[in-house]
């Protein structure tokens, strides 16, 4: 499988700023997402692949560490997580 790639989304300040950016570029991103699909760095995701995702998550509980992190940082870290999806 290849590096994933980065693809940069720009910010909006509205939400008509965003549908129409979206628009215009439509095709280049559909084609992105194909290719993506193709070489195996993206995938479909299935519902039992979504099932077994969520099983799997359940199965071990993660250890619980007590760590002393500025405020600024553990929001951060957390932006970070939730734009991997990661809990």
């Amino acid at each position: 499988m290849k590096t994933p790639t980065k693809r940069i989304v720009p910010r909006f300040a509205t939400e008509k700023e965003e549908a129409d950016w979206w628009y215009q570029n439509r095709e280049v991103h559909g084609k992105q997402l194909l290719e993506a699909v193709r070489n195996g760095e993206a995938q479909i995701l299935t519902r039992e692949k979504l099932l077994a995702r969520i099983e799997a998550s359940k199965k071990k509980p993660a250890p619980v560490v007590a760590l002393r992190i500025p405020a600024a940082d553990l929001a951060m870290a957390r932006k970070q997580a939730e734009q991997k999806g990661l809990p």
